[in-house]
Order: C-alpha cells, then sequence, then structure tokens
C-alpha cells in the first residue's frame, strides 16, 4: 500500500456517476452503428469492463492499490490485443482511437483514487461524446442517451463536491462526519442545476440548419462516393464505402427535405433497424403523444388564428382613429412627466428666491423696522427650502434652527443671528434698527452665495 494521495476520493455516489457517465459516453458513440445489429453486444462489453475496473478503484479507499496497479496491466494488454485484432479492422481511424481511448480510461479507472482523477475520467467521457455527437450520423435519437449523460456528469459533480464540504466540515469541527442528508442535497442540486441549464437553453437562440446553409452555403456532394470521414475502410465491418457515402447523401436530402421534426420521422426513426426496444417503444408513445396534443390543439390554434385576423381587419379599419388615440396618449405622457419634472425642480420656488437676492440682497428694497426683519427671515427660509431645507407648519424658530445646526453647521452662526432678530422683531417691544436690518442683509448675501456648499452638504 502506499500513502493516500493528496485528495483521496471514497464516495461512492462519485464511483457510481463516473460509471454512468463513461458507459453513457461509449453508448453515444456505439449508437452510431446501430443498424449493424451489435448495440446490445457493446454496451454490454463497456459496462463490464467499466464496472469492473471502477470497482477497484473504489475498493482501495483512496490508495492505490496493487490489486489495481496489476488490474490496470491486465487491461491495458487485453485493450492492445482487443485494439489490434477487433477495432481496427472493423472501424478504422478515428473511431478506432476512440475506443483506444475508452481502454485506457478502463485502464485508468483501476487506480483511480483521486479526485483529480476522477474529473479526469469525466474529461474522456466528454471527449468521447462530443466526437459521436459531431458524426455525420448523430441525429435527435442520441437525445435518448446524451440527456442522461449530462445528468450523470452533474450529478457526479455534485456529489463530489458535497461530499468533499462534508468532509471538510468534518476535519475543522474534529468529528467523525455523517452521510445523512447528503443523498437529499445531491438529487436538490443536481435538479436545480439541470432546470437552469434547460431554462437558460430554452430561452436562448439556438442555431438552425437554415441559418447554417444561409451563412456557409448548401451542402455539396462531398463525401456522396468513397468511404465517409472517420468510417476506415469498412463501416463497421458490415458495408463499405458507398454505403457510407449513400447515409451521406440521404441524410442530406432530409435536411434540405425538411425544416424540422415530423411525426412521420419519428415512427421512421422508431422502426430504424437495431433500436433497442425500449426506445422504439418510447420514440412511438412521443410520436402518439405528439400526435394527440397536435389534435387538442389544432381548434384552439384555428380559434387563435380567426381572433388574430379579425384583430388585423380591425386595426386596419380604425388605423385613423388608433394613430390619433395613441398621439393624444403620448401628449398626455409628455405633459405628466413636465408636470412631474416641474414638481421635482420647483421653477416657482427658485424664482421666488432669486427675487429675493434681487430685492433684499442687491436693491435693498425692504420694509423698514419689524417688517423687513421679517421680509429677511421668510427669504432665508424659502433659499434653504430651495435647497433641501423645508420648514414644516408646525415646527417653531428654535426647532428649525436646531435642524440647520444638524445639517449645515457651516451655516449656523448666520442663520442664529437672522432668527435672532426675527424672534425680537416678533417678539420683542422694540421695533428693529437700520443697523440690524443691514446685519441681516450681510447675513443673507452670504447664506446665498454658499448655495452651493449647502448642495454639497445635503448631497
Amino acid at each position: 500500500m502506499k500513502p493516500p494521495t493528496a485528495s483521496p476520493l471514497t464516495y461512492f455516489p462519485a464511483y457510481a456517476g463516473l460509471f454512468a457517465s463513461l458507459v453513457l459516453a461509449a453508448a453515444c458513440n456505439s449508437f452510431l452503428d446501430i443498424q449493424y445489429g451489435t448495440f446490445g453486444f457493446e454496451m454490454l462489453l463497456w459496462a463490464v469492463a467499466f464496472g469492473l475496473t471502477l470497482r477497484l478503484g473504489w475498493r482501495a479507499q483512496g490508495h492505490v492499490s496493487d490489486a489495481g496497479r496489476q488490474g490496470q496491466k491486465m487491461v491495458l494488454i487485453l485493450g492492445l490485443i482487443v485494439t489490434v485484432i477487433v477495432f481496427g479492422p472493423l472501424w478504422g481511424f478515428p473511431r478506432a482511437g476512440l475506443a483506444i481511448l475508452a481502454t485506457l480510461q478502463a485502464a485508468q479507472n483501476c487506480v483511480t483514487v483521486s479526485r483529480r482523477q476522477l474529473h479526469m475520467g469525466l474529461l474522456v467521457s466528454l471527449i468521447m461524446v462530443l466526437f459521436a455527437a459531431s458524426h455525420y450520423r448523430a441525429d435527435w435519437t442520441m437525445l435518448f442517451y446524451l440527456v442522461p449523460y449530462i445528468t450523470a456528469v452533474v450529478f457526479t459533480l455534485v456529489a463530489e463536491q458535497i461530499n468533499s464540504r462534508v468532509q471538510d466540515v468534518s476535519r475543522e469541527s474534529l468529528g467523525a462526519g455523517s452521510t445523512r442528508g447528503q443523498w437529499a442535497a445531491i438529487v436538490a442540486a443536481t435538479t436545480t442545476i439541470l432546470l437552469g441549464g434547460a431554462l437558460f437553453y430554452a430561452i436562448t437562440p439556438q442555431v438552425t440548419w437554415y441559418n447554417l446553409f444561409w451563412k456557409y452555403g448548401q451542402p455539396g456532394n462531398i463525401g456522396s462516393q468513397g468511404n465517409a470521414p472517420g468510417s476506415g475502410q469498412t463501416s463497421s465491418g458490415q458495408g463499405g464505402g458507398g454505403s457510407a457515402g449513400g447515409d451521406q447523401a440521404e441524410y442530406r436530402d432530409q435536411i434540405m427535405r425538411r425544416g424540422g421534426l415530423t411525426l412521420q420521422d419519428m415512427r421512421e426513426a422508431a422502426r430504424r433497424k437495431g433500436m433497442p426496444r425500449w426506445q422504439s417503444s418510447a420514440i412511438d408513445h412521443l410520436a402518439d403523444l405528439a400526435e394527440s396534443v397536435e389534435v387538442a390543439l389544432t381548434p384552439i390554434r384555428i380559434g387563435l388564428d380567426e381572433l388574430w385576423n379579425d384583430f388585423k381587419k380591425w386595426l386596419d379599419e380604425h388605423r385613423q382613429e388608433i394613430a390619433l388615440s395613441l398621439l393624444i396618449l403620448i401628449v398626455l405622457s409628455l405633459l405628466v412627466a413636465a408636470w412631474r419634472l416641474l414638481r421635482e425642480a420647483r421653477p416657482g420656488l427658485w424664482l421666488f428666491a432669486h427675487l429675493d437676492y434681487l430685492r433684499l440682497g442687491i436693491l435693498k428694497h425692504h420694509a423698514p423696522g419689524n417688517r423687513g426683519a421679517i421680509q429677511y427671515y421668510a427669504a432665508m427660509q424659502r433659499l434653504l427650502d430651495l435647497h433641501g431645507l423645508d420648514r414644516l407648519p408646525k415646527v417653531n424658530t428654535r426647532e428649525y434652527l436646531a435642524r440647520v445646526y444638524r445639517t449645515h453647521a457651516h451655516l449656523s452662526r448666520e442663520a442664529k443671528d437672522l432668527t435672532q432678530v426675527f424672534e425680537n422683531a416678533r417678539y420683542g417691544d422694540e421695533p428693529v434698527s437700520p443697523s440690524e436690518l443691514i446685519q441681516m442683509r450681510e447675513r443673507y448675501r452670504r447664506m446665498f452665495h454658499n448655495v452651493d456648499s449647502i448642495d454639497t452638504a445635503c448631497g
């Protein structure tokens, strides 16, 4: 036994997810030759190979065991023999290269004892799936294996991350750890991620065949004669290159003939040679369900079309009235917006505040005595109100002055002097002298000149 790896992997759901991902990736590649009737045998072969090798890795419990290394050597030797005798002559390259890659991954499974090796296994499965999905024989029926593959990959990554987090918490708390609730957390997280991905896929525009044809031109006759790309000398040992070229031509004709999936296409796919019974039955049920939905929705669709046509006819008949109504609505919207803008800007208050400064601060046109003091104090209130410091009706002069202290301390002296003279004029026995009015004028002018400072303090 060797010491544990840096990030040992001992969680069974992670191994189970890796097994499902590899088997489904192999299924996507085997599905390309489903018409030759070897799909079931190939699936059984890869399932046994991946299952036995991953069992060795899981039983090692985070250690690279001697049994794992011996199993790795045996799988490598057996895989080399099978590649030379079966895969190479049967498929040719690059299809045989994918089989070699799967064999190497099966050998690596024997010593998969760390999270890094788990991620590498998922990466290998992704390469296999990308190769299968980009093949010219791949069509919508491969979704029966692609969707479960995506689910298996997400499940594996979520299981590994949750188990890693549980181990970290257990290690920090010096506890033995617990697996309670992990399955529920894994299922919930996997479901959430898949639903979010499906929603994002549904709301984003996808590339269509018409888009590709418009951008890159129509498909030509390249590949219609001779071997299909990547099929080797023969096509899975069952047919020659001419058959592969014919498949390409037929596939291209199908693309040009239709723009979407029809019920006839679904039923023809269900009767395809070599199709598994469960998949054929599922496709038939989907076709029946789609047909039932289409029959049920036909009256609704017809009714909606009639309503839409009537609505367009009504629009044509009342075009001028609608245009006039829209114009009136636009004018009303502009008026409402202007009213809200004026209420926010308060141009009347701005005008009165500047007229006060012109009349009292520059022209010195104020009433004598107590009336002049009241005028200066009212001008101060309008100036402060313009810049966000309004005086409520029930607030007395002292409370208003305290508010000025809190919000505009740099104007506290001027506000105090103006308030004091105003109180003497309002409640005192002696009239306000001309010198006091001159002082009020200077205090008011200083406050008006510091209006920018008032705005800064309010902001």
